[in-house]
């Protein structure tokens, strides 16, 4: 500690001797100091004292020499703190060359930003002793000042108006020698720049609309939680915890009812089905695709109208990852076996098999108190080793797992009523996979293809069977089979028997017994999830949600995985492209992949739907080649980061505004954003997460376009109703913390739909009018267009 004491700050006390020298003795070395250095860059307190002086001279627009300056340190009382007159002299004498000040200059700079280091980090060092902050605070308050040292804009005091008055009058002089009087970013609608002089600097700009693709599921479709349970898509709320695709975390972050819609029921190979819209999303598969692609059920229907397709489309894959073994009383495998073949009723506890290898697990789970002996043939009972009558007990001691089965509400059940209990449905992956396994090794067999079986004389435990081995991620189905018997030369009719077809990605997870087992290493042929069928049902209240996985995908009815912005895109096309200002895009509902191909789409003009299907005619390859040129050559920076918090996109806007000098940062959209750690309420987390855009848009003098979503009140008040501010969704914030607020608002046909006018209201302009623009929205291009020239086309070979 005592050598970090002794340590000496970082000075220049040579060179601030030299440009001090010299801007007492000559004017353009006067100019470039009071352009590059301020008071406290300079490490002697005397020599603060002198260029202060040096500056107010300056700003008197007096002369600067060796009578005003002293004269000037005598009125502030300090001309003998700093020396006299005397070291002014002698600052002079220091100077060998007036046309090093420059060098001299940045020598005194680099010091003083070493020192302003030191004492920043001494500052961040003693907050991050107190246990009362937190640590996203610190590491936000740590890149402010490290941000605002390298951006050489340290915050001052309060500024007189009266010093900011003159350049604010060459700002408006400025202003009205620019062409076309937009003082701002042009967003690319005259209209609209004409209104707002385009986006301002430092200006915070929300664009709303209602969610554009209304991507719904009916309320009764179930969701599956992390913990194994199902719950109902109308019941869900933001912070619920959902299962995911891999496993990983998962949560709801936002919930938008979509009214009723129509609904269709798609049904996949192994006899699965769930309920969506039209416009739902999917991940979806196909054997000469590279990558899965993004289609809509609409889209997957006229697909399915093609030869090709038919059967040959199929979704993600699950790994089933969810659940708790909280509730577990039974061991998952023991529980198998006794549902397999296993006797639930009378007076003892007994289970079937004619495989040896199973009786030492047995043996091992029920317990060291509890026994496995013969019951003759192939049947075994499982009793207390130190019997049910015990010295020193009255009455009989039950027997413990017997006990837990009428818990479970299994015991007194025949073969024809078995079940699996559902703490064992939703229990981990682990305890599901060892249950599936005692089933099979009681009761299933592994065909020779190496295809697993299993069969039960119960309907109930046939589904529960087909749900346990698709919580693992598998495929699975069964069909009754009819069963016969001969007794005194007859052939009667048997029970109903129900066979399972299970196929797992990794059936070796399952440890079988060893002859069944070694039949599993044989080929086998993996099945995928395809889809086979869509078809309408009925019209009913949906709703849709966003997720924060990554992939935005989430779990429904039957283990099936599901999916979970063009105006302001053809802004920020507009400023990168048209003008070569760097844009950077936020998207966290989108992927990056899916930005570039609605932003080529857009420019080319090409369907999106056309491009995801290959259906490109040759003209329309010329007008690819011709957009991808410049959108390649355009400064446009994408994250689609799923689940940013508003302190990552101001780390990563900072670091981006250094090294590209960014112009316009768009966010897609703000309700996916994630403010303060454990908010109150979410009305409060917005508030937070608006308040920190503006000031992100004031830090770094860009215009920051984030997009929002409106409540679904517009359409309670009407079909022709108009949005207003207070339709912004979930936060009064957002209206007041915005510069601008600009509404989408598009009426619909007579049939429901969206028609191709779009309103672009102006419902405030905190320095400006408000009022209405008129645009055309091209859907197939995904484009907004102005209306009297949006037929046409800049490109070769397409005809308006």
């Amino acid at each position: 500690m005592a050598e970090t004491n002794e340590r000496i700050p970082p000075q220049a006390i040579e060179a601030e001797q030299s440009v001090l020298g010299s801007i007492l003795q000559n004017t353009e070395a006067l100019h470039v100091g009071m352009e590059m250095l301020k008071d406290d860059y300079f490490y002697l307190p005397k020599h603060r004292k002198i260029f202060a002086a040096i500056r107010k001279v300056y700003e008197d627009s007096n002369a600067i020499d060796l009578l005003t300056v002293p004269d000037e340190l005598f009125k502030r009382g300090q001309l003998d703190e700093v020396g006299g007159r005397r070291y002014l002299m002698d600052l002079t004498d220091t100077v060998v060359n007036f046309d090093n000040i420059e060098d001299h200059a940045r020598i005194v700079i680099e010091a003083a930003v070493k020192n302003h280091l030191i004492n920043d980090c001494s500052h961040i060092i003693s907050r991050c002793y107190d246990p009362g902050n937190n640590a996203d605070d610190l590491l936000d308050y740590a890149e402010r000042k490290i941000f605002a040292i390298k951006e050489d804009s340290l915050k001052g005091d309060f500024v007189a108006l009266r010093n900011i008055l003159p350049q604010t009058f060459e700002q408006i002089e400025e202003y009205a020698k620019r062409e076309g009087h937009v003082t701002g970013l042009s967003t690319g609608y005259p209209d609209l720049d004409s209104l707002t002089a385009g986006f301002q600097k430092s200006d915070l700009i929300i664009i709303a609309g209602r969610p554009s693709m209304g991507k719904a599921q009916p309320l009764d479709a179930k969701v599956l939680m992390c913990d194994g349970r199902w719950k109902e898509m109308g019941l869900l709320c933001v912070g619920d915890e959902l299962a995911s695709v891999d496993g990983r975390r998962s949560q709801v972050v936002g919930i938008y009812p979509q009214g009723a819609r129509q609904v269709y029921r798609m049904i996949f190979a192994d006899g699965r089905a769930t309920e969506c819209c039209a416009e739902h999303l999917w991940r979806i598969r196909y054997r000469s695709w590279t990558e899965p692609r993004i289609l809509t059920t609409a889209q997957l229907m006229e697909l399915l109208l093609r030869k090709r397709y038919r059967n040959r489309l199929w979704i993600e894959p699950f790994v089933g990852e969810f659940g708790s073994d909280e509730h577990l009383s039974l061991d998952p495998w023991l529980l198998g076996v006794l549902l397999g073949d296993g006797s639930l009723s009378g007076t003892s506890l007994r289970f079937s098999t004619a495989e040896p290898t199973m009786l030492p697990r047995m043996e091992q789970a029920v317990g060291v108190e509890m026994g496995v002996t013969p019951a003759g043939g192939y049947d075994y009972r499982i009793i207390q080793r130190e019997g049910a009558h015990r010295k020193g007990t009255q009455g009989v001691s039950a027997n413990p797992v017997t006990a837990m089965l009428r818990e479970m509400g299994l015991w007194g059940h025949s073969a024809e009523t078995k079940f699996i209990p559902t703490a064992y449905l939703s229990a981990s992956r682990e305890a599901r996979t060892q249950l599936l396994a005692g089933l099979l090794d009681s009761d299933g067999w592994v065909e020779k293809f190496g295809s697993l079986r299993f069969a039960t004389c119960s309907s109930q435990l046939a589904k529960d069977v087909v749900d346990l081995t698709r919580s693992l991620g598998g495929t699975a189905s069964f069909c009754p089979k009819s069963t016969s018997y001969s007794y005194q030369r007859r052939k009667r009719s048997g029970q109903t028997s129900y066979v399972c077809n299970i196929q797992l990605p990794d059936p070796t997870i399952l440890q079988l017994v060893k002859h069944k087992k070694d039949r599993l290493n044989a080929r086998q042929r993996k099945r995928r999830l395809n889809i086979k069928a869509i078809t309408a049902t009925r019209i009913v209240k949906t709703q849709c949600i966003a997720v924060s996985h990554p992939s935005h995908l989430y779990v429904t009815d039957d283990y099936i995985v599901t999916h979970n912005t063009a105006f302001a895109l053809n802004i920020a096309e507009n400023v990168a492209v048209n003008r070569g200002i760097p844009v950077i895009i936020f998207s966290l509902e989108m992927a990056k992949e899916q930005l570039a191909q609605r932003l080529l789409c857009s420019r080319a003009r090409i369907s999106s739907h056309q491009m995801r299907t290959g259906r490109i005619a040759d003209h329309q390859w010329t007008n690819l080649s011709i957009a991808v040129g410049p959108l390649s050559e355009a400064p446009i920076f994408l994250d689609d980061s799923a689940t940013l918090t508003v302190m990552e996109i101001r780390a990563k806007a900072r670091r981006m505004k250094l090294k590209y000098d960014i112009g316009l940062i768009l966010l897609d959209y703000i309700q996916l954003v994630r403010g303060q750690k454990n908010p109150e309420s979410r009305q409060q987390e917005i508030t937070y997460i608006s308040q920190s855009l503006k000031a992100l848009a004031r830090e770094l003098k860009v215009p920051v376009v984030a997009l929002s979503q409106l409540s679904r009140q517009v359409e309670q008040r009407g079909v022709k109703a108009r949005p207003q501010l207070s339709d912004l969704r979930e936060s009064g914030a957002l209206e007041q913390d915005a510069d601008v607020v600009l509404f989408i608002h598009r009426e619909r046909d007579d049939d429901g739909s969206l028609g191709p006018v779009a309103e672009i209201i102006i419902g405030k302009q905190r320095n400006g009018p408000t009022g209405v623009i008129t645009l055309h929205f091209v859907k197939d291009y995904a484009r907004f267009e102005l209306t009297d020239i949006f037929r046409g086309s800049p490109y070769p070979g397409e005809t308006p």
